[in-house]
């Protein structure tokens, strides 16, 4: 077994990603290519010092990984501009409509529910 670990800042989470301490004491990462690698010793004193960093072998998480783009970090324009690929915008929802079963009239659907305020026909979905 490797003598190399990655230390957890167990407290939270980013989504579902795990919160790592990052290289030279810059906080936290869940970019383990930005994750500080301890040895063992030093894993075990931060844990031992703070109950919540967890030490775990670098070998165990690095087999665990996958890749995954965190949507912060990209930008639909800049990524397109110059492909000349034009994204569709999307098309309105329609809206639901309300007919009265009495004399067929447009209704809101606060009359669907009650009476139809030209022939005062019962309406009920």
């Amino acid at each position: 077994m490797s003598n190399q670990f990655y230390l957890q800042d167990s407290r939270g989470y980013v989504g579902n990603d795990v919160l790592w301490w990052a290289k030279n004491g810059n906080g936290y990462t869940t970019d383990l290519s930005k994750a500080h690698i301890y040895t063992k010793d030093e894993a075990v004193k931060q844990h031992e010092s703070r109950y919540t960093d967890i030490p775990w072998p670098k070998d165990y998480i690095d087999a665990k990984t996958r890749p995954a783009v965190d949507m912060q970090y990209i930008n639909r324009e800049e990524a397109l501009s110059g492909t000349e690929i034009k994204l569709l915008k999307p098309p309105k929802e329609k809206k639901d409509t309300y007919k009265c079963v009495g004399c067929g009239r447009f209704l809101t659907i606060r009359q669907n529910y009650g009476e139809c305020p030209n022939c005062g026909q019962e309406n009920r979905p």
